[in-house]
């Protein structure tokens, strides 16, 4: 009878660590997703307005960075997202040196901010 016992346990044994270990896969699994599409994820498109193309090319752009600093001229411009609009953030330069970094709506085409760059 005390080998029967023994048999049973070690059976049941191994039945709690298969269990155990699915449960770890299945709670990464679903930890993966929750985090993939959780709140603030993709929110309003955020990243993934940055793999459509923009209502605005670049060079359109830097022309309405050098617009809203006068005088400047524009050095670079990248696509990026801002408080989930995605933006073109051009950096401009003044003739006295001093750099600007203006952030362009990239589907309005809109000024969203201008910053000073110390």
């Amino acid at each position: 009878m005390g080998t029967f016992f023994r048999h049973a346990a070690s059976a049941m044994r191994w039945l709690l660590v298969g269990a155990v270990v699915a449960g770890v896969a299945v709670g990464a699994c679903l930890g993966v997703v929750a985090v993939a599409t959780g709140p603030g994820a993709y929110e309003d498109g955020a990243p993934w307005s940055l793999v459509a193309a923009p209502g605005i090319d670049r060079q359109t752009a830097m022309d309405t960075a050098v617009a809203e600093v006068p005088g400047s001229r524009a050095v670079s411009a990248e696509l990026d997202s801002e408080r989930h609009i995605t933006v073109w953030e051009v950096e401009v330069v003044t003739p006295d040196g001093v750099e600007y970094e203006v952030s362009v709506d990239a589907n309005t085409g809109a000024v969203v901010g201008t910053a000073e760059h110390d």
